[in-house]
């Protein structure tokens, strides 16, 4: 679990749960994706592409 200052893209909820998807990078940077625990959105935190399901992190919809 990571932890950033993100909101939710659809509903702006601060209440996510939050998935490193990628290697920590040498200044500490990885990719992720978060779940809101409010809409139950599933999104790439740098992109902001809302996913249907995610084989990366295990989420069904």
């Amino acid at each position: 679990m990571a932890v950033c200052g993100c909101h939710c893209i659809r509903c702006g909820s601060i209440r996510l749960e939050s998935a490193r998807t990628g290697e920590v990078e040498a200044d500490g940077y990885c990719d992720m994706h978060h779940t809101c625990q409010d809409c139950n959105a599933h999104f790439d935190h740098l992109e902001g592409t809302v996913f249907d399901r995610c084989e990366q992190c295990g989420y069904a919809g």
